[in-house]
């Protein structure tokens, strides 16, 4: 789809940003290309991993902004957002805790990101997409602490603890809604570009538990997520930008670096298809 196609498309145009982790490196390739193509959105909606790309694209938008977000993903580390501690593993594995690692380190890197900025005051409206704990809805935060906000939407369960957010509980957005048109519908979009991250490819068979629960649950959110493409809701013009399979986890942080210039390439050829 060419940049005058997509300008051809009903205001206001959302870019949705589905989550994915590590993979979400790859929305930051295809951001890179759209905005060389002047390809701008009037909203931006993001669910975990794609929360923090939109929140800080939010913020950044353009070449330089596009850039400090390419610099951020190409640095950052795991130990910069998880750290493995055997008495937190083991307090979670008995019930002890809601979770088998921590946010902490997760939160700072957040705070040094975004510091104290609140989500209504972005330059280029934004919502971020978590889960209700209780209801199992999935609600787009468009108000408060930014850092926080995304916090929620990245809070993915078991591993990270839920987010406590004006008397709700909120775990990872892409439990419920990892591709929420319904929910871009809702704030008023009229298109939507939906950013999708690669989907896994066909590997080894796990053996180990954790294994096995994390590429369940990558798989069930995927096909999910087809579906939901499949079947938008009435109201909305959807177009998706396509990405490839990939043998990058969600947990692969730091490994995913390459996957930038692979989606600048694979976005700048779509953009360029009739």
């Amino acid at each position: 789809m060419t940049p005058e196609q997509i300008a051809a498309l009903p205001r206001p145009l959302a870019f949705v940003l589905p989550g994915g982790g590590a993979l979400g490196t790859y929305q930051v390739g295809v951001l890179k290309a759209l905005t060389e193509a002047g390809v701008t959105p009037d909203l931006l909606v993001g669910v975990s991993a794609g929360a923090v790309n939109s929140v800080l694209f939010a913020w950044n938008g353009g070449i330089d902004g596009v850039q400090r977000l390419e610099t951020m993903w190409r640095n950052i580390k795991r130990r910069d957002l998880m750290r493995l501690e055997f008495g937190r593993l083991a307090m979670g594995l008995m019930g002890r805790h809601p979770s088998f690692l921590d946010s902490m380190h997760g939160h700072r890197f957040l705070k040094h990101q975004l510091g104290a900025r609140l989500l209504e005051h972005a330059p280029t409206r934004v919502a971020v997409v978590a889960t209700d704990l209780s209801t199992g809805e999935g609600v787009a935060i468009t108000s408060g602490d930014a850092a926080k906000a995304v916090l929620a939407s990245t809070a993915f369960p078991g591993v990270f603890p839920p987010v406590q957010l004006d008397g709700r509980t909120f775990i990872d957005g892409g439990v419920v809604a990892d591709v929420p048109l319904e929910l871009t519908l809702q704030l008023g979009a009229a298109s939507a570009l939906v950013l999708c991250v690669p989907s896994l490819a066909a590997g080894p068979i796990p053996k180990h538990a954790l294994d096995i629960l994390f590429r369940a649950s990558s798989l069930g959110v995927e096909a999910h997520g087809r579906t939901v493409l499949r079947r938008p809701p009435p109201g909305i013009v959807v177009v998706d930008v396509p990405a490839p399979e990939s043998d990058v986890t969600t947990f692969d942080v730091g490994k995913s670096v390459s996957m930038i210039d692979e989606a600048h390439r694979h976005a700048l050829a779509w953009l360029a298809t009739r």
